[in-house]
């Protein structure tokens, strides 16, 4: 997130309404953390109600499934690319 204030804040920081245009998109960029999170506890556990069938047919076992709906942190990858939505 720091990145993301850095770079969104270069060109507003000099206008007069350019701190609150900063605290803005940090809240939006927070916003959507938090909505990010929520969707990946929520996929997580609609993975522990998938019939091992399904699991099958995403190509893990239900070993697997029980591992990732135990994690507690994010996926970097989709979470890095969420970050780098635009400002």
């Amino acid at each position: 997130m720091t990145t993301y204030t850095q770079t969104c804040s270069r060109s507003i920081v000099g206008r007069p309404a350019g701190a609150l245009e900063i605290l803005t998109l940090t809240f939006r960029q927070w916003m959507k953390s938090q909505q990010f999170k929520s969707q990946v506890a929520r996929e997580r556990r609609q993975l522990l109600e998938m019939p091992d069938a399904m699991l099958r047919d995403l190509g893990i076992s239900r070993g697997e499934a029980e591992a990732e709906a135990l994690q507690t942190g994010l996926p970097s990858d989709r979470f890095n690319s969420l970050s780098r939505a635009g400002c």
